[in-house]
């Protein structure tokens, strides 16, 4: 891949990172409105739900109380009841009551036009004939309209009770009322039809009357008292006000009121719960899915950068290496040709010895260039895999010691002390491409460290055979260590030489014969480097000698 072809990919990446990070904040922003939304619409359908149940039942006890007037009216309508205060005709009509007075709680009574107790039945000791009755909403009945008097003490039984008050009539003359009083507790039937209504561990329902003294309640724990609730203020319909929520809704029979109540945590958390944990859910699926998007695309473009920087360094290298291959070429190709050149011309005058040398020389020259042409085809052939060997059974000992002869031939003013074993070394080995080896290391040592002794050693050690080159040189760093066997990676000599291939070629050969190369260096104490290859038994022709 080119580096603009990298780079093109670099920014499609990063265009595509974007895209993907927009996709799942557009997505994310989508799937919050629609929750919301839904949420918001649940929640008003609830609250609609809500006010609807209330009016129903609001209807319904506001019709009942109109068909229980009606009930009442055709009761009262055949007695023949004068109002007057203990009234012996009176009194023998409501003896006509006393079947339905067996087992009740409270009574009722009459009262005259001025309000005062003219008779009654199942009345609290201590209440007298004639007393006034001063009971809210009494005036408007003695006028004319039946109604449902509100909570007060009763004159049958000592709990709160309301009144079913009707008026009494002689034609079109009212004479008096007809109270029928009923408690407000508990026990009473009303109160227990009404506690079935509760709502969840928060929600209540009432009905209220005028003066918002609750009469019935799923609460029992209100019943008689006044409810003290923002609620009552409000007017009909569906309301939230602070942590609760509310439903108002007129019951005008009565004067009454029904009230439902709620904390609204508890109203909304049966629609609203689910829905929040699901955008919960959902947020963090998506903020995960984009998370892990984020930073699958961001190591993709780490590792494009990355790639892009390799390449961008291989192209330096490689740009490098044909600069050096170039040079190196063209000094022993000059060179050949100009002791070539320079023997034919003057073949004639050179002395003997003068001739050798510039043979010697022109072969030094051929001798680099092959060893130069060698390294470059080595290198493309083991990156193809196609590089051979021919292995045999030999004495380590004398490839090394050819090697070393060979240098010196070359470089006969170079010191290079060689240490070998007294027993032989065998190995399995391609001995081309062990010489090869070993040229390589000594020419590397040799250009590492100008002028400097080299040391030469072979040893034995836990099964494999150990050769190790050694020069006085600048030594290597921990950096150049750690690629000492890379491609196109050269020395740091003061005038750098070579290919940069040599110590990679070693490194391949080596690994391909079992052993294991290394370099070991102190830093102005020179270097080594070392290698290694597996024992072998000695040959059949070598053991019987």
């Amino acid at each position: 891949m080119t580096i603009p072809a990298q780079a093109d990919r670099h920014r499609r990446d990063r265009a595509v990172l974007a895209a993907a990070v927009a996709a799942v904040l557009i997505t994310s922003a989508l799937i919050v409105f629609t929750v919301l939304k839904a949420e918001r619409d649940g929640t008003q359908a609830l609250e609609r739900l809500q006010q609807s149940q209330v009016e129903q039942l609001a209807r319904s006890m506001n019709t009942r109380i109109e068909t229980t007037f009606v009930t009442f009216a055709k009761f009262i309508q055949p007695l023949q009841l004068t109002a007057k205060v203990n009234d012996p005709g009176d009194k023998a009509q409501l003896k006509l009551f006393d079947d339905l007075l067996k087992n009740a709680r409270t009574g009722f009574y009459v009262v005259d036009k001025q309000a005062h107790l003219s008779n009654g039945a199942l009345l609290k000791n201590g209440i007298t004939l004639g007393t006034v009755v001063n009971r809210p909403g009494l005036d408007g009945v003695l006028a004319g309209k039946p109604a449902i008097l509100s909570v007060a003490p009763g004159l049958t039984t000592a709990l709160p009770t309301v009144g079913y008050a009707f008026p009494i009539t002689r034609g079109n003359v009212v004479v008096g009322a007809f109270v029928f009083e009923a408690d407000v507790s508990p026990q009473a039937d009303f109160s227990a039809e009404v506690a079935q209504l509760k709502a969840g561990k928060t929600g209540d329902f009432s009905f209220v009357d005028a003066a918002g003294v609750v009469v019935a309640s799923s609460d029992t724990t209100l019943l008689g008292k006044k409810l003290n609730d923002k609620i009552i203020s409000a007017r009909n319909g569906f309301h939230r006000y602070g942590d609760r929520v509310g439903v108002v809704e007129p019951v005008p029979a009565a004067q009454w009121r029904a009230v439902f109540r709620q904390d609204s945590s508890e109203f909304d958390g049966a629609l609203t719960g689910p829905l929040k944990s699901a955008l919960v859910l959902i947020v963090l699926a998506g903020t995960l899915a984009a998370g892990v998007g984020v930073v699958f695309l961001a190591r993709r473009l780490r590792a494009a950068r990355e790639e892009q920087r390799r390449l961008q360094e291989v192209s330096a290298v490689r740009e490098e290496f044909i600069s050096i291959v170039s040079h190196e070429l063209r000094t022993p190709v000059a060179g050949l040709l100009g002791f070539l050149q320079t023997t034919l011309d003057h073949w004639e005058g050179m002395a003997d010895d003068e001739r050798r040398r510039a043979i010697g020389r022109s072969l030094s020259s051929a001798r680099r260039l092959h060893a130069l042409t060698r390294d470059v085809l080595d290198t493309g052939s083991m990156e193809a895999g196609g590089l051979s060997y021919s292995f045999s059974t030999t004495d380590l000992r004398d490839e090394v010691g050819s090697a070393v002869l060979a240098t010196q031939d070359v470089m006969p003013d170079r010191t290079i002390r060689l240490n070998l074993p007294d027993d032989p070394t065998w190995v399995s080995c391609d001995r081309e491409r062990i010489t090869q080896v070993l040229t390589n290391l000594l020419d590397n040592a040799i250009k590492s460290a100008p002028g400097s002794p080299l040391d030469v050693t072979v040893a034995t050690r836990n099964g494999s055979a150990v050769v190790s080159v050694a020069d006085q040189g600048p030594g290597m760093n921990e950096a150049e260590l750690a690629r000492v066997f890379d491609k196109f990676v050269r020395g740091r000599t003061s005038t750098p030489a070579g290919t940069g291939l040599g110590l990679y070629i070693c490194k391949q050969i080596v690994n391909a014969h079992g052993g294991d190369i290394t370099a070991t260096s102190t830093e102005g104490r020179g270097a080594t480097v070392s290698f290694t290859l597996p024992l072998v038994a000695a040959p059949v022709e070598s053991a019987q000698v």
